[in-house]
């Protein structure tokens, strides 16, 4: 698939700002935030596993993404990379980030003041996958208590069954279908694959 498009028109200079409480609440009113979240990724075929967290505040205090806001001027992989970095402490070379996907949400609810005035974001989801001595190295502990109630490795089919967000299951279905793409396009690349494998290969992206 084609990797995600950035496009510089001038000399944008970035500017770092951190809006109050009350000035931010009016920015969610007026405007769509742009996000940057990750399926964090583990082993592959029946072993694949994702990282998820449960988070506590709003607009979705339940099991999640890690992610968060990107930043003007970011690509939308530099933000994931940062908010990877800010809420795991692990600092990664965007370039290893995949984009899945992109996403609208329009949430009900927000933890900035008037919570009910709700937000909405649009989000670019991408896979970070993760060698098995890195995933070792990632407990639940690296999560921000105060922003996560919890953490686990959950397998995709438990996701895509389970009482999880549908956004979520989308993303770990377009996850799925993404994989079994760069299956096939293998397949079709191998000239010692034969007509039954890449014929195998291209049922299991469709089935997606």
């Amino acid at each position: 698939m084609a990797p995600l498009r950035h496009f510089i028109t001038g000399d944008f200079e970035k500017r770092t700002v951190f809006l109050p409480d009350k000035e931010y609440g009016l920015a969610l009113d007026a405007l769509v935030k742009g996000c940057a979240d990750v399926l964090i990724t583990s082993g592959a075929g029946p072993s694949l596993r994702i990282l998820l967290g449960k988070r506590r505040v709003e607009p979705q205090p339940d099991w999640w993404f890690v992610g968060g806001r990107t930043r003007p001027g970011d690509t939308p992989a530099e933000g994931a990379a940062r908010n990877v970095k800010r809420e795991l402490g692990l600092a990664l070379d965007p370039a290893r980030f995949a984009a899945v996907g992109t996403y609208s949400f329009v949430w009900r609810l927000r933890a900035q003041a008037p919570a009910t005035n709700g937000t909405a974001d649009v989000s670019t989801v991408f896979e970070l996958h993760l060698a098995d001595d890195e995933a070792a190295d990632l407990s639940p502990a690296r999560f921000d208590a105060e922003e996560y109630a919890d953490a686990a490795w959950t397998r995709p089919d438990a996701v895509l069954a389970g009482d999880y967000h549908p956004a979520l299951q989308q993303a770990v279905r377009d996850l799925l279908a993404r994989r079994a793409y760069g299956a096939l396009r293998d397949a079709a690349a191998d000239a010692s694959a034969g007509a039954g494998a890449v014929a195998a290969a291209a049922t299991a992206y469709v089935a997606w």
